[in-house]
């Protein structure tokens, strides 16, 4: 099926980048736009809506090959609801939702409909990632022994044109919070290591940003093999560090996202192999695009399945009711 029209529900900054790869890609695409309301302050991506709406009603009866909802993630499974039965296949923003009400429900309409719903867990789609989980599965470290997993980062760095207070991330009402938002890490943790048998946490709001929700939070989980994962989250820091460390018995290997560096160490050589790993922060989002678009139009696979995503929320309430 070819896709002449797609629908962004919600004009933050993640559907505006939405908006601006599809229409890089595939500039034919007619993108219409489902938002709260008609808002004064017009941002240079409003040149490219074909059409905006404040009813979803309205928006469906306008008709789409696909949508991306990228609403708060408090509003991610009503509204993907109402998508998937107009038929509509849906990429949802990560997380899937802000809690496991109404899931069950979300997937039986996806398997009644006979619908598409990917979710935008955006690491999965980038290049780095991707050569980490083929050098673990091809380099002797010896035993598997634990991994260290950190995304430390400063959330009012995050979006420089408004106060970060006003955000998603910083309220609980609409889906915030350190776990939900760098929930990326959780979900790629399950990927490579996962499924985890055994998980605790700790979270704590620091009181540093004045918000309402947990700013740091720290996740252990053990799975089958007895490996241990080590999760720290947090976006009050200004330490701006990203990676997931892996020790085994003969040495270790290091993705450090920011510098899009891979490096192996052999505890029996002086030697570190370095693998420096060419790509931009945006070219995951176009991955992610056109996984989106070939699933559609090609009927493949997606790469983020419904149940990848439910896994991470399952986890991440998990985390909230088991914690230390």
């Amino acid at each position: 099926m070819e896709i002449k029209t797609i629908l962004i529900i919600g004009f933050g900054s993640i559907g505006r980048r939405h908006l601006k790869i599809i229409k890089n890609l595939r500039p034919e695409i007619k993108v219409n736009l489902l938002r709260r309301q008609i808002s004064l302050y017009k941002v240079k991506e409003q040149k490219l809506i074909n059409k905006t709406f404040t009813n979803i009603k309205d928006a469906l009866d306008e008709g789409a090959d696909a949508a991306i909802i990228a609403s708060p993630a408090n509003l991610h499974i009503e509204h993907s609801i109402e998508v998937l039965k107009a038929k509509i296949p849906v990429l949802i923003e990560k997380p899937i939702s802000d809690n496991l009400k109404n899931c069950s429900e979300l997937k039986q309409i996806m398997k009644s409909n006979n619908c598409l719903v990917t979710v935008g867990y955006v690491l999965r789609h980038s290049k780095i990632l991707n050569k980490f989980k083929e050098i673990i599965n091809q380099t002797d470290i010896g035993k598997s022994l634990y991994a260290e997993i950190k995304c430390g980062s400063y959330l009012p760095d995050w979006r420089k044109d408004k106060d970060y207070r006003e955000s998603v991330s910083a309220k609980s009402s609409l889906g915030g919070g350190v776990l939900l938002e760098l929930s990326h890490e959780i979900n790629y943790a399950n990927w490579l290591f996962g499924p985890f048998k055994n998980i605790k946490s700790i979270s704590i709001n620091s009181e540093h940003l004045d918000i309402n929700v947990e700013d740091i939070a720290k996740i252990i989980a053990i799975n089958n093999n007895n490996f241990l994962v080590n999760i720290h989250l947090d976006f009050c820091s200004d330490s701006n560090e990203r990676y997931c460390k892996i020790y085994g018995t003969l040495g270790f290997i290091n993705l450090d996202f920011n510098n899009h560096l891979i490096k192996i160490k052999k505890n029996n050589s002086k030697e570190t192999i370095k693998i420096k790993v060419d790509e931009n922060y945006n070219d995951m989002y176009v991955n992610q695009i056109n996984d989106f678009l070939n699933c559609i139009e090609n009927n493949s696979n997606p790469i983020v399945t419904i149940d990848d995503a439910l896994d991470t929320l399952k986890l991440i309430s998990e985390s909230n009711r088991d914690k230390l």
